[in-house]
């Protein structure tokens, strides 16, 4: 299983999202990142979900975070977040 799909089986089971995205931008930091995964290194990810309901921008991030925490340990060098309910990714779209 690539880290792409690890990571979308375990968002899509812990948060079920009504939008999910990930954007490897990992293709900037060339020469930048020299670890082992230098394919995947560096993501952005967009989760839409009602469980981020009534937490804050940071209770947010350690949600994902604890469910990516092997990824984050082992093979992703650089992940950024962007975490919304429906209501407001509504408002942005």
């Amino acid at each position: 299983m690539t880290l792409e799909e690890s990571i979308d089986k375990k968002i899509n089971d812990n948060l079920n999202p009504s939008f999910f995205k990930i954007i490897n931008f990992s293709d900037q930091h060339k020469n930048h990142y020299e670890g082992d995964n230098k394919d995947t290194s560096h993501i952005k990810i967009i989760i839409v979900s009602e469980s981020f309901d009534g937490h804050s921008r940071i209770e947010r991030e350690r949600i994902v975070h604890n469910i990516l925490k092997e990824e984050i340990l082992t093979e992703i060098h650089s992940i950024r977040l962007k975490l919304y309910i429906k209501s407001e990714y509504d408002l942005i779209k």
